[in-house]
């Protein structure tokens, strides 16, 4: 379960610099960017991406500790479960509402075993 916790935390950087790279660098690819708020939003959006998948630099040293790994992953679920509610109210981007609910849920799952792979609290 160890090893599937820092796969996720691993998979969740390459995820997101993929985001952030589509994000900045060819916006068109996911936004109208003639659009002044939707490139807006395609920007700041990179740099919340960024942000995210960088929690696996937080967290590494601590993936073992039962209150970390419990933080990190709350935070990760928090994420993509609200981002996928969002985009899937504003009925945009489907594909991104799928990988982020399934994402948010794998993380929610992680949360709720940490105790198997986590040092005692």
């Amino acid at each position: 379960m160890k090893k599937f916790y820092s796969g996720i935390l691993i998979a969740n950087l390459v995820i997101e610099l993929v985001g952030v790279s589509a994000l900045l660098a060819a916006p068109d690819f996911l936004v109208d960017s003639s659009n002044e708020s939707a490139l807006l939003w395609s920007w700041n959006y990179a740099f919340v991406a960024l942000a995210m998948g960088g929690t696996v630099f937080w967290a590494w040293p601590y993936r073992e500790s039962y209150a970390a790994a419990g933080a990190v992953l709350g935070i990760i679920a928090s994420f993509h479960l609200a981002l996928a509610l969002a985009l899937f109210i504003a009925e945009a981007l489907f594909i991104d509402v799928v990988l982020h609910s399934i994402f948010g849920a794998i993380c929610l799952y992680l949360y709720t075993q940490r105790v198997n792979w986590c040092d005692r609290p």
